[in-house]
């Protein structure tokens, strides 16, 4: 039987309709702020594998550029160059890349180059004169890093290439 919609609700009727109500109001609170903190906690863990990726892609980058400065601009062709290198100086000066690791880190913290070899991916040169190609390998990263990672060794090169970049090293 359907009810008459304009005979008034009984005080049953009413209080039942307004549990019902409240009940799908507390059910809707609660699941709204589970949703929120699960959403928080899967942000904050991106934004975590980030920072590290970041933290790769820049400890990579600063090694390739000591790496060539330390080779009179010759790059490394494969991971082993680069992944033991534990530079004490860096490139030149006055160029469009960093001239400190800790710069080079931009606040990010420090990682092992071996580690940060492995935790990225890199295309190397088919020969020394060739700069390698530093990409995420599919991980999250920050806008830009990757771009400003290969924008510096491509500086760099083209420095070398115009006799800019004389391998005078920096400290670090």
């Amino acid at each position: 039987m359907i009810a008459d919609p304009t005979r008034p609700l009984s005080a049953d009727q009413a209080r039942r309709n307004r549990r019902v109500i409240v009940a799908i109001a507390v059910v809707f609170v609660i699941t709204s702020v589970a949703v929120f903190v699960w959403g928080l906690t899967v942000t904050q863990a991106a934004r975590g594998k980030a920072r590290d990726t970041d933290a790769a892609l820049r400890t990579v980058a600063w090694a390739v550029l000591c790496y060539a400065s330390a080779n009179d601009g010759a790059f490394p062709v494969r991971d082993e160059q680069v992944a033991l290198l534990d530079a004490a100086t860096g490139p030149p000066t006055g160029g469009q890349w960093p001239s400190t690791r800790e710069s080079a880190l931009g606040g990010l913290a420090p990682m092992a180059t071996r580690d940060a070899v492995s935790a990225i991916g890199i295309t190397w040169g088919s020969g020394p004169d060739v700069a390698p190609n530093l990409n995420t390998n599919g991980k999250s990263s920050t806008r830009g890093t990757v771009d400003t990672v290969n924008g510096w060794i491509a500086e760099y090169a083209r420095a070398r290439a115009r006799g800019e970049a004389a391998p005078v090293p920096a400290t670090k």
